[in-house]
This record gives C-alpha cells, sequence and structure tokens, in this order.
C-alpha cells in the first residue's frame, strides 16, 4: 500500500495526452505503432539476455571476474523478474499499465546506464540483476495485457502474442549476433548502449495503447516478497557457482582468497544454499502467520496455486534450460572445433532458430487433428532425435553442412512443442489470470536459459580443460601432484572462457615442441568427448520432460499462442 501511495503522484505525468490508438486508424503509425512498440518491449528484454553471452569473455577480463559470477547475475535477474510479476500485476490494476509501464521504462533505462557505466561487476549486477530485473517485472507483462486490448477478434488477438512471441525470439538471435560483433571489435558497453535508444522509441509507440482504467486491489506482502527473492535468489546463486567455486572446500587456497568468497574456510556456495533455505523457512513461517491473521497471500500466487500450471512451467523451464543450454555449448564448441568467428557461428545456428518460426507461424494458422499433449511430446521425441543426429554430427570432421540436419530436426522439434506447452500449461488458469500467467512463464523460462548456460556451459568447458591437460600429461608420459593439476585445470578453464581462438593459440604454442604434432588431436578429442557428454546430460532432460508431459491433460478447452 505505502508504494502504490509513493507512485500515484506519477500516474498523471506518464497519463498525459494519452488518445487510444485504435479509435483513429488514419496514418501507418496509428494503426500499428502501438504493436510495434509492445513487441519492441518483449525485443529488448530477450536481448538482453541474449546479448550477455557473447560480451562474457571481454567483460569478465575488463572486471577480472569470472563466468560463474556473470551467470549468476543473469540467474538473479530472472528470479527477480519472476519473484515481482504478481506483485507488479497488483500494481498495475491499482495504478494502470500505462503509467506503470512508464515508469518501469525509466528503471530499465536506469538499469542500462548502470551496466553500461559500471565500473566492476558488483555494480554490473546491481544494473542487470536489481534495476532491469524489477523493471522487467512490469515489462514481461504489460505487452499481452495491452495486445488483448487492442484486438477484439480472436484471430487477430491470437496473431498479435505470435507476433510478440517472434519478437522476444528475434531478440535473443540479433543480441547474440550483435554481442559478437560488438564483443572484441568495439566494446561490450555499446551493446546495452543500443537497448537505451530503443526506450524512447518503445514510450512513444506505446503512450497511445488503450488500457484498462484502474481498480482496487488487494494489499500486498513486501516481506514475503523479499523473502523469497532472498529464498530462491541465495539458493540459486549458490548452485550456479559451486561448479566454478567448489561445493564445499574452496577451489583455490582459502587463505588468499578473500573472507566473502570463502567463509570460515569453506567455499562461499554452500553457505548461499544454506542461506536461500533458512529464508525459504522464514518465508513459510512468516506466510502461515499472516494465513492465521486474515492478511492476503504473499505476492498474490494465484497462478502457482494452479497444478497443471506448475507441471507446464516446470516442463517449459527444464525444456529451456535444455536447448538454450545447447545453443550456449554451439557457440562455444563451433569457434573451437570449426573455427568460425562469433557472427559465423551465429549464423551457423540459425537454421536452429528459422525452422523453429516456420514451425510456429505455419501452426499458429491451424487448429490440431490430434490432442495437443499427444504434439508436444512428438515434438518432444523429434527434438530428442535431432540431439542424437548432433551426437554423431560433433565427431570429427565437423563441418557446417554436417550439423545442418540435426540442427533443422531440433528446430521442428522445438517449434512443436513450443506451440502447445503454452495452451497446456494454461488450462486451469481463468482469464483474469492469463496476463499474470503469461507474465510468469517468460521470465522462468529466462531462469530456466540461465540455468543451462550456467550448469551446462560449465561441464562442457570444465569437461575440456580436464580432458586436455590430463591429454598432455599422458602425451609426455608425466604425472604432476593433483594440486598442481587442479590448478592448470582451472587456469585453462579461465583461459577457454575469457581469450580468443588466436591468444588460446598463442598459449597452446608455449607447450613443450614433442606436444605440437599431436596437440590438435589433443584439442579436438577433448571438445568432441565434452560436448557428447553435454547432449547425453540434454538429451536427459528431454526425456524428463516428455515423461511429466504425461500428468498434461490431454485437450484445452482453448488454444493459446506461444511464448518464447
Amino acid at each position: 500500500m505505502t508504494l502504490a501511495l509513493f507512485l500515484r503522484p506519477l500516474v498523471p505525468f506518464f497519463s498525459y495526452g494519452v488518445v487510444p490508438v485504435m479509435t483513429k486508424p488514419h496514418t501507418f503509425w496509428k494503426t500499428w505503432g502501438g504493436p510495434l512498440g509492445l513487441c519492441l518491449i518483449l525485443f529488448m528484454l530477450s536481448y538482453t539476455i541474449g546479448v550477455v553471452q557473447p560480451i562474457m569473455p571481454p567483460l569478465v577480463r575488463e572486471f577480472n571476474s569470472s563466468v560463474g559470477y556473470v551467470q549468476s547475475a543473469l540467474v538473479l535477474m530472472s528470479l527477480v523478474t519472476a519473484s515481482f510479476i504478481p506483485t507488479t500485476e497488483n500494481l498495475s490494476r491499482r495504478l494502470g499499465r500505462r503509467p506503470l509501464l512508464g515508469m518501469a521504462l525509466l528503471l530499465y533505462a536506469l538499469g542500462l546506464i548502470v551496466i553500461i557505466v559500471s565500473p566492476d561487476i558488483g555494480i554490473f549486477t546491481l544494473g542487470l540483476a536489481g534495476l532491469t530485473g524489477l523493471g522487467a517485472a512490469v515489462l514481461v507483462s504489460t505487452p499481452v495485457a495491452m495486445m488483448d486490448g487492442l484486438y477484439q477478434d480472436e484471430v487477430a488477438r491470437k496473431y498479435g502474442l505470435v507476433a510478440l512471441a517472434i519478437a522476444g525470439m528475434l531478440g535473443a538471435l540479433t543480441g547474440s549476433i550483435l554481442g559478437g560483433i560488438m564483443a572484441f571489435d568495439f566494446s561490450w558497453r555499446w551493446a546495452f548502449a543500443f537497448e537505451l535508444a530503443l526506450i524512447p522509441v518503445i514510450w512513444y509507440l506505446v503512450r497511445r495503447v488503450v488500457a484498462p482504467t484502474p481498480v482496487p486491489t488487494q494489499a500486498i506482502d513486501w516481506v514475503g516478497g523479499l523473502l523469497s527473492v532472498a529464498g530462491f535468489g541465495f539458493t540459486l546463486v549458490g548452485l550456479s557457482l559451486a561448479a566454478e567455486l567448489g561445493w564445499w572446500q574452496p577451489r583455490d587456497d582459502p587463505q588468499t582468497l578473500a573472507f566473502f568468497l570463502a567463509p570460515f574456510g569453506i567455499s562461499i556456495a554452500p553457505v548461499l544454499i544454506a542461506s536461500g533455505l533458512i529464508c525459504t523457512g522464514l518465508l513459510i513461517f512468516w506466510e502461515r502467520q499472516r494465513s492465521r491473521q486474515g492478511h492476503p497471500p504473499l505476492l498474490r500466487l494465484g497462478v502457482f496455486n494452479r497444478r497443471i500450471y506448475t507441471i507446464g512451467l516446470t516442463i517449459g523451464t527444464l525444456h529451456t534450460m535444455a536447448m538454450v543450454g545447447l545453443q550456449f555449448n554451439l557457440f562455444q564448441f563451433i569457434p573451437a572445433v570449426v573455427g568460425l568467428n562469433p557472427v559465423q557461428t551465429a549464423i551457423a545456428v540459425i537454421p536452429f532458430t528459422l525452422t523453429q518460426l516456420v514451425v510456429l507461424l505455419v501452426l499458429a494458422k491451424r487448429r490440431p487433428q490430434f490432442p495437443p499433449r499427444y504434439l508436444l511430446q512428438l515434438g518432444l521425441l523429434i527434438t530428442s532425435l535431432g540431439i542424437v543426429l548432433l551426437v554423431m554430427a560433433v565427431r570429427p570432421p565437423v563441418t557446417n553442412l554436417g550439423l545442418l540436419p540435426s540442427l533443422v530436426v531440433m528446430g521442428l522439434g522445438t517449434g512443436l512443442f513450443s506451440t502447445y506447452i503454452t495452451s497446456l500449461t494454461f488450462a486451469d488458469t481463468s482469464e483474469a489470470e492469463r496476463a499474470e500467467a503469461r507474465g510468469v512463464y517468460r521470465p522462468f523460462q529466462n531462469l530456466g536459459a540461465s540455468l543451462g548456460r550456467g550448469i551446462l556451459g560449465t561441464i562442457l568447458v570444465g569437461t575440456v580443460s580436464v580432458k586436455i591437460v590430463d591429454g598432455v600429461l599422458a602425451e609426455l608420459g608425466e604425472s604432476i601432484d593433483p594440486s598442481v593439476r587442479r590448478e592448470a585445470v582451472q587456469a585453462l578453464l579461465v583461459a577457454i572462457q575469457t581469450l580468443r581462438r588466436s591468444e588460446r593459440q598463442e598459449l597452446f604454442a608455449e607447450l613443450p615442441d614433442r606436444i605440437q604434432p599431436v596437440l590438435n588431436s589433443i584439442l579436438q578429442t577433448a571438445a568432441t568427448d565434452a560436448m557428447q557428454l553435454t547432449l547425453g546430460i540434454i538429451l536427459a532432460l528431454c526425456l524428463l520432460c516428455l515423461g511429466l508431459s504425461c500428468l498434461l491433460p490431454k485437450t484445452v478447452r482453448k488454444l493459446e499462442a506461444p511464448i518464447e
């Protein structure tokens, strides 16, 4: 209630001079400006997630940090967004969507400015996870709600929502390509400056879109919200850092590490996980006390109480984790094995995204002849087949043409899955919960994407590092102290994540002369074995999704537009 009273004076500023766009469609911009602006919002949000991966090497080097910390910032951003969406939905109904959208765009712009000028990883995380994460809590759900209001016709509304999904996919694709260009040729900070320039354009386009009139709503449980963010945030960050900092024993000497990285002589990862579990326990106690006193529940958790929605959300998040982790690993594997630069790599992986887009557009026009659950399961089976084909395609010699069939098959399966997972997930949600349900669904997919990059990417790079060090030692016929071996593996892991290909080649050139004739064979074998290991994990995740999908309803009353 306090925050709503604080924000209310800003409402007239963002509401001033607003004219409904659809009432006077005399010009192109008056007719299509609103929908375009809404699509640009989701384009921008997906761009933010997609651009971080290719700019990681120079970012990590400049901050003298690690990939694990950057991945943790992405996880926190997604978690903050997901945690506060129900709250921002409440505020949107109380203050109005358009005023709150303007405030969110300002907050998002402030977050981008903080990112651009950040001197270290801490300030970068504050901008990315804190400010843009909070702004995104409004931005992910508002386009859906406003697009619903733009069109009365059911078919037109569905195509509008499909356009939002496509805009999100294009944003992620643009981020991966533009980030690759910015990463080394310019500065990674310019990648976020591009987004900053979009914000005034977005506000100009959407300021005329009709929005529902504000209505009274329930009070908000801010303490519960903060406990939920702390509980889930500490736990997930601890899990994402454990592979890099150690599950219990610190990877480096505790005496040389800062206290916050190795408190009490142990890794920070279990401390974070334990803190998260404690905050989660406090959250449960707090909510029980409020429930006994007759207060409204935490952050309006309505959609989370829906069993089918929770199952579908879990399946969608696991699938996103698998597919984004796969793409991330391809961006690591292809440059090292095929020798492509980041832009060429993005182009090589495009068939996966293009096939998915084509499937979405084709199926959006048709009513399915078979139950949606069967079609979703068929998509998972096709995706699994594509992964098996990719396992065979990554064996030497690896070529772009050899990867193409597996990418197309996986794109076909993923497009089929994405078309129907939304409808099945929302099968037991009410119409009033639809915007909130969609708003929660998207950041959970971003969370899955962050975990996919963090966990599967770490497994790939870590396995490659171990196999290269062991391969070199085996060729030399030498054995070394385990602690020295761990240091060598850790140093190589950092080099793989932060150095350009030419710089890595210079590093390998320093190895003894008798290693050089077999070095390429060692590197190829290490990369292939590590990639096949991660593909096995991804295949297991897809099969897990297939098993969980049996808990979804076979049919639905209404087909929903997909969410990227």
